[in-house]
């Protein structure tokens, strides 16, 4: 049986090829890629999880600053990154993706780009440290 919460805690440490290895000894035998990412994507939490985890974060470092989760729908702009912030009077952007499966598209890299190019900063997170890092460049 794989172990939901050691998968995740592999994750902030392990490349994909490690994961992959690991699952294996877990389940006996061996996995394709496509296997493997299937496997992980029915282990690993939903992005929320780490949109909760890096807006709690942000929270509780930049008490001062303006933040928001961005919201979807069919009136929203598209490629927008799921977590905003301004602090200290610049912006910030952050796409939240799932470690391993989590896939960018070309309009939220496009945006990202948009965003960088205007003066804000913007990037791809998965963990409080990958926004910890952005904010810190």
């Amino acid at each position: 049986m794989i172990n939901r919460a050691e998968i995740l805690r592999k994750s902030r440490v392990f490349t994909l090829e490690e994961m992959r290895a690991y699952l294996e000894d877990q389940t006996g035998h061996p996995l394709t890629a496509a296997q493997a990412e299937k496997l992980l994507r029915d282990t690993l939490p939903k992005e929320s999880y780490f949109q909760s985890a890096i807006l709690r974060w942000l929270r509780e470092n930049y008490p001062a600053a303006f933040i928001w989760k961005v919201q979807t729908g069919p009136y929203a702009r598209q490629g927008v990154p799921d977590i905003c912030a301004i602090i200290d009077g610049r912006f910030y952007g952050f796409e939240v993706k799932r470690p391993f499966v989590g896939r960018l598209s070309r309009i939220q890299q496009a945006t990202i780009e948009a965003i960088e190019k205007a003066g804000g900063r913007a990037g791809v997170v998965i963990w409080p440290e990958d926004a910890e890092k952005i904010i810190a460049e």
